[in-house]
């Protein structure tokens, strides 16, 4: 797991210092203080600044332009020098280039300058990555990892707890879900269950894939009822520990945090969870807010704002 994470000169952070990290982060903030930066730092990180990565994350900010090098500018805070820091991952410019180093001895890594033209692959990252937007092509790739394994069964087993109790059956294609329920003859699209099944069935394969690694989750409540959260929880901090996965979820919800502080609280994941709020303080610096146990409760009991 990443115990701590320093980035400096990265999109909208000047500099971040989060000292401390667990096994289940909840990170919440106001808009544009960098909640889907952080897992996009988190990305880079872990495929070792990986080109294909870094395009992608350009990509999905609509910000690849035209697959020019210059693209690679929009990943420098505006008031950046040439050099962004991620933890030991240094991406620096030089001239017209860019490169991909290693902080400490300034190496490169992943071969040679960054390329505008290295496309993306799903199995490139070393980690599980839900988006805004997770097509159904991505669900088809986690499920076709473990379908007829024994984590199949703990899929069903998260979205019955979940969400869909009468769940029997389902499938997933590249271009559709259906699912077969209690008392019906024939499949239906998941369509028709609402986007709320979706997006826990998005997280219950996330889970499956993830297995001694990493999975980040934007916008966790997306698509979701209250009501379904605090079990949702549950599931993630079970399966977390179940297959030592480190999750790095985002939120803009109150619910989805006091559901958060609701099954944290438990004895057997108070050690697992931590709350981080980032925020910009009274010099215009970014900052890390930490939250665990009885800070996240007092919180909670004043009703802070967590946006």
């Amino acid at each position: 797991m990443i115990d701590h994470l320093h980035i400096k000169n990265f999109m909208c952070f000047k500099e971040l210092e989060i000292p401390t990290l667990k096994r289940v982060n909840l990170i919440a903030g106001k808009n544009n203080s960098g909640k889907t930066t952080l897992l996009d730092a988190v990305r880079i990180l872990k495929s070792y600044g990986d080109n294909a990565v870094i395009n992608d994350v350009l990509s999905s900010r609509k910000s690849f332009i035209d697959t020019r090098k210059d693209s690679y500018r929009l990943l420098f805070h505006r008031k950046s020098t040439h050099s962004i820091e991620i933890d030991d991952i240094e991406i620096h410019e030089s001239g017209d280039n860019y490169y991909v180093k290693t902080l400490f001895t300034h190496e490169l890594v992943n071969g040679d300058k960054l390329n505008p033209d290295k496309v993306y692959s799903i199995s490139i990252d070393d980690l599980i990555h839900i988006s805004l937007n997770t097509s159904y092509e991505v669900a088809n790739h986690l499920w076709e990892n473990i379908v007829l394994t024994p984590k199949e069964d703990d899929v069903y087993e998260i979205l019955r707890d979940s969400i869909q109790p009468d769940l029997i059956r389902l499938d997933v294609g590249r271009e559709i879900v259906r699912v077969r329920l209690e008392d019906t003859e024939k499949p239906v699209p998941l369509g028709t269950l609402g986007d709320g099944v979706y997006r826990i069935l998005l997280i219950a394969l996330s889970l499956a894939n993830a297995q001694n690694s990493i999975l980040l989750i934007d916008e966790l409540e997306l698509g979701l009822h209250y009501s379904a959260l605090e079990k949702l929880w549950n599931m993630i901090f079970k399966y977390a520990q179940k297959w030592d996965i480190q999750v790095f979820a985002t939120t803009h919800s109150q619910d989805v945090l006091r559901t958060f502080h609701y099954v944290a609280d438990n004895e057997k994941y108070i050690n697992d969870a931590q709350y981080i709020r980032l925020q910009i303080n009274r010099k215009g610096e970014n900052e890390a807010i930490i939250f665990d146990g009885e800070r996240l409760r007092e919180s909670l009991e004043l009703q802070l704002e967590i946006r």
